[in-house]
């Protein structure tokens, strides 16, 4: 039987034996942001409770990361090497745990064969720990609602469920799992180009344009942009890019002006597709109240008073964390030509303190915020066993 028939065959039978849920019953469940994603408690056969993503690039059923797994007594069967996600082609051991129950709030989502693998590899990316991914089987089943500006998840039941007003209502079609939607970008030279979209929750970036859709339309390479910088992490491995920005961006009737973007330069990967176009992530999303509503293929977006202008990186660095407590600031990436290259900071600086702040308030999500800022950094770095202090002055860089 396919994995996707055995998945609703599962969530079919635990639904059956959970309690009538009202179509007007709303559930709220907190959540935290990191790396512009939103991780949520879940419970995994009655466990304490585990941080995982909601994950809407997530197909294929929820995921157990191999660490939880080992930390919980998960058994599983023998591990398949597979290359996975985004990324620069990393192959990671796959395995497939006995069915699964998870609890986030007050449901239960059956997982008919978990897949369990590492994610430690893409902790260091969000400055934290994950457990695993909530994905397309618990979006199936539920309207969804995340409100980055509260950081609440709203659970409903998809009966009944209209949506709300003022909101801009969004087309979905559904493949191999993934919510695509249809837009478009302007470039700033002028003309639109109309594109298909992943909707991706555990995306960090604003938009990304996959390698062929670049290609074809001679992104890459344009003056004023930044080139070939690292641009994020993932299951795959780094991922490579410019970094530009576009007149505006449109899903559906919802247009967002002026957006920072990345032109893909992974040749193996999600990033690498010809299908669809590019990927929404959460950089663009945290600017809305974004309902997903799976069961009737649609989603909705109402704009808030979040984040001002898009912005990016204006130091050059690409960083990470690392320690057990994610609380050492790492540089994994110094793109040339830009203020940390001309400092003289290298890749495996460790960052000690910026403008007098250092662990533990020095996170990783707080370091990238300040260097989002432009004007004088000072940086305490670590390099082997020297220290250092160096200047660098931010500027935007796209």
């Amino acid at each position: 039987m396919h994995r996707a028939a055995r998945t609703v065959l599962l969530l079919s039978a635990i639904h059956s034996r959970l309690p009538a849920a009202s179509a007007s019953a709303v559930h709220e469940v907190p959540f935290e942001i990191a790396s512009n994603k939103a991780f949520v408690q879940v419970t995994v056969n009655g466990s304490a409770p585990q941080w995982f993503i909601l994950d809407s690039g997530c197909a294929g059923g929820s995921v157990i990361a191999r660490e939880c797994a080992d930390r919980l007594g998960i058994a599983r069967g023998r591990a398949t090497e597979r290359h996975l996600g985004a990324g620069s082609g990393v192959s990671v051991g796959v395995s497939t745990a006995a069915d699964a129950v998870l609890g986030l709030g007050e449901d239960t989502v059956g997982v008919a064969s978990p897949r369990v693998f590492p994610l430690a590899h893409v902790a260091r990316f969000e400055g934290r720990r994950v457990d695993g991914l909530v994905g397309e089987d618990f979006l199936l089943r539920h309207v969804v609602e995340i409100d980055y500006a509260h950081r609440r998840l709203r659970i409903r039941d998809p009966r009944g469920f209209t949506p709300p007003r003022g909101a801009t209502v969004v087309p979905i079609a559904l493949e191999h799992g993934l919510a695509v939607v249809g837009g478009a970008i302007a470039l700033p030279g002028g003309g639109s180009i109309p594109c298909r979209f992943v909707i991706d929750t555990g995306v960090r970036a604003t938009v990304i344009l996959y390698r062929p859709f670049a290609i074809a339309h001679h992104l890459l390479d344009a003056p004023g942009d930044l080139a070939s910088a690292v641009v994020g992490g993932g299951a795959g491995g780094e991922t490579i890019g410019d970094v530009g920005r576009l007149a505006w961006l449109a899903l559906g009737e919802a247009r967002f002006e002026r957006p920072t973007a990345v032109y893909s330069r992974d040749t193996v990967g999600v990033f690498a597709s010809e299908d669809p176009d590019g990927i929404i992530g959460g950089e663009l999303l945290r600017r809305c109240r974004v309902t997903f509503d799976y069961p009737h293929r649609r989603l909705m977006l109402e704009r808030h008073r979040g984040p001002g202008a898009f912005e990016y990186d204006m130091s050059g660095l690409f960083l990470t964390a690392e320690g057990d407590r994610f609380d050492t600031v790492m540089v994994y990436g110094v793109t040339s030509g830009t203020p940390a290259a001309e400092a003289g900071v290298r890749p495996g600086d460790a960052i000690l303190a910026i403008d007098g702040a250092r662990a533990p308030d020095l996170t990783l999500e707080r370091a990238r915020a300040m260097l989002r800022t432009p004007g004088a950094h000072r940086l305490e770095l670590e390099r082997g066993n020297e220290r250092r202090e160096i200047r660098i002055e931010a500027r935007p860089l796209v």
